[in-house]
């Protein structure tokens, strides 16, 4: 995989060989007629052979994984449906008579037919368990039609994944990334019009395989040794009620998330590489700051401030209840209020800092951020509660709820009005309160009430009142920036003791902390910008910084396997600050990245000098170097003579003559 590609996928890298097995449980668990419902197996395994043309996966790895996972799926569904028989009334769907009719025409090619057959793939297997087809032609049929189920799958995402390699070139630029938005949005309405269709099987098939468990006499004996135990059991998985298995899966995402929560906190301070890595995403943001990007991320920001979110949160609470929704006004007013106090505590309890560069001045501790746990906990709770009361459908819901949250989140760390952790920790104390809000709606809903007159005339003056005066607040309590002094480089009197030292770091890591070859050369004398703009004039070329268009340049290169003008290059950071220029060189490539680390005596810039391969173009990093030190020589350029007792040192130490707006 390339470089750019694993910073633009950083979960495939981190799954590493569980990629495969993430894939192969797609593929079991669309195999068994249980959840073949719900779970969009066949997608995931589609995307799983694009990402082999993509070289994220091998190909005949994963078919091996898919096999094998679409192969168990079947036999999962051959055991379930012989153990269950014919001693309870399966549901009898219109997708359970054509694997019924599959396996009456075609015997046991009906298995291989099957899996091709979207909603049947899982019922072939079960079919043929309850018509009473050989068990040794079974499995040798269900082995057969999980192979050539993995190999043609996988074999139609690496055909698809080609074809948008091959058309990459061609398009226009903007074409990709409207492509995968429109993707996106596409796979989110197939797999939540995939789950609304398939629970109600999912929910009879589950009420039926708890009523066989039941009469099972192994369980029978374990009810009468622990009768409270098993009626406990029975109460939390019965899917016929909310306060069912819905309320146990809400008490497990509840606790999961609980523990993320603590596994981030004890990382921040326990691990120097969460606050490392924080100090990198902040100085690079910072790096980002445009008055126009500034301006959109603090407008988009006042919608997680304090009297916004306030009046809004009061507004959804009040057009619930007056509409008659008394559970989602409880439960939103749960989520808001939980949240905030939760906040407020664990502000004064770690008291962390907020960053030094931050762009408006903030009074409040940084951890956790309240912005980020606001646009969960009320944001994401209005759009789950306003699915949940049929209000609006799933696909607006996800995208409406995770929308706000990643912009609301992202502007607090564009700002730099918080830290990455403290981001991703507000998200995951919105999400608990979410949660928990959920509960508390579907408690409500359990409980009998009188029927509830909806005013939808009172609830539209209500709810239009608060957000009237959530955007007055707004626009007229906008923040001010806070003008901060700024402070002139370090002075370094001798580098080389600097770097011995170790107060002149040599280090050079990737925004996620992997090591990159280190700083090579140090000079004294000219600046960045004269020394990048002294080697643009030899043929060296500016390399984009990261951006819409030079990201999809970066990503057509990944997709052709060849060099790409325009592309940008991975981000790499010296001191937990982002290069100030990235140059590449114009023969064989090779990069070379430039960072001002303070100034000598004289006031001259001192510069260090960090050189790179890069894919798809050959030269290695010292080869980059050693035509640098030629082009500037005839330049001015001096090598220092090194330390006493010889020998060839690293860094290199040069001085380059040269000063602000010197370009010869």
């Amino acid at each position: 995989m390339s470089s750019f590609a694993s910073l633009v996928l950083p979960t495939l890298d981190s799954l590493g060989v569980w990629s495969y097995w993430l894939v192969a449980l797609a593929a079991l668990l669309e195999g068994w007629w249980v959840t073949g419902v719900v779970v969009p197996g066949t997608v995931i395994v589609d995307a799983g052979g694009a990402l082999v043309r993509l070289g994220h996966l091998d190909f005949f790895d994963l078919v091996w994984f898919v096999a094998v996972g679409a192969i168990i799926g079947g036999e999962a569904s051959w055991h379930s449906g012989r153990w269950l028989g014919t001693r309870v009334r399966l549901p009898r769907s219109g997708a359970f008579h054509r694997a019924e009719e599959l396996v009456r025409r075609h015997g046991p090619l009906a298995l291989l037919l099957g899996r091709f057959l979207g909603p049947v793939a899982s019922l072939a297997a079960l079919a043929a368990a309850l018509s009473g087809m050989d068990r040794r032609q079974f499995h040798v049929w269900n082995a057969v039609s999980g192979v050539v189920y993995a190999l043609v799958h996988v074999g139609i995402g690496y055909v698809a994944g080609d074809i948008v390699a091959r058309l990459a070139p061609y398009l226009p630029r903007m074409a990709l990334p409207l492509a995968v938005i429109a993707l996106l949005v596409l796979i989110t309405w197939a797999v939540t019009r995939q789950v609304r269709r398939g629970a109600p099987a999912l929910l009879a098939g589950l009420h039926i395989l708890a009523d066989r468990i039941a009469a099972w006499p192994v369980a029978r004996r374990l009810a009468g040794r622990h009768p409270r135990a098993m009626s406990f059991l029975r109460r939390r998985l019965d899917p016929s009620h909310g306060g069912g298995l819905l309320a146990t899966g809400i008490a497990l995402l509840l606790v999961y998330l609980v523990g993320v929560f603590v596994d981030g906190a004890l990382d921040l301070a326990l691990v120097p590489d969460a606050a490392a890595l924080d100090a990198r995403v902040s100085n690079l943001a910072h790096a980002y700051w445009t008055p126009l990007g500034l301006e959109v991320a603090g407008w988009v920001t006042q919608a997680g401030h304090v009297p916004v979110a306030t009046l809004v949160a009061i507004g959804g609470v009040l057009g619930f209840g007056l509409l008659g929704h008394r559970a989602a006004a409880i439960g939103l007013a749960v989520a808001v209020v939980g949240n905030a106090v939760t906040v407020t505590l664990l502000k004064l309890a770690f008291g962390r800092a907020r960053p030094e560069i931050s762009y408006f001045l903030e009074s409040s501790n940084s951890f956790p951020s309240g912005h980020a746990a606001i646009s969960v906990a009320l944001y994401g709770s209005l759009a789950l509660l306003l699915w949940r009361e049929r209000l609006i459908g799933p696909t607006l819901a996800i995208w409406a709820g995770v929308g706000m949250a990643v912009t609301l989140g992202l502007s607090r760390v564009y700002l730099v009005e918080h830290f990455l952790s403290d981001v991703l920790n507000g998200w995951v104390i919105g999400a608990i309160w979410m949660v928990i809000g959920l509960a508390a709606s579907e408690a409500t809903r359990r409980r009998p009430a009188r029927a509830r007159r909806s005013h939808p005339g009172l609830a539209s003056t209500a709810l239009g009142a608060c957000l009237l005066g959530a955007l007055w607040i707004a626009v007229h309590h906008h923040p001010t920036p806070v003008a901060r002094p700024g402070s002139g480089p370090a002075v370094i009197a001798d580098v080389r003791a600097a770097v011995s030292s170790g107060r002149l770091p040599l280090e050079v890591v990737t925004l996620s902390g992997e090591a990159l070859p280190e700083i090579s050369i140090i000079s004294s004398g000219a600046e960045a910008g004269t020394i990048a703009a002294r080697l643009r004039e030899a043929g060296w070329s500016e390399v984009p910084p990261p951006g819409l268009l030079s990201g999809v340049a970066a990503l057509r290169q990944d997709l052709i396997g060849a060099a790409q003008a325009g592309a940008t290059a991975p981000l790499a950071f010296h001191d937990a600050h982002p290069a100030e220029a990235t140059l590449r060189a114009p023969s064989q490539g090779g990069l070379l990245r430039l960072w001002t680390v303070g100034q000598d005596e004289e006031g001259g810039a001192v510069v260090a000098w960090a050189f790179a391969s890069e894919p798809y173009r050959d030269a290695p990093p010292h080869v980059a170097q050693a035509e640098v030190l030629a082009l500037l020589a005839p330049r001015g350029a001096v090598p220092d003579a090194p330390a006493a007792g010889g020998g060839a040192e690293r860094p290199v130490l040069v001085t380059i003559p040269g000063r602000a707006g010197a370009a010869h």
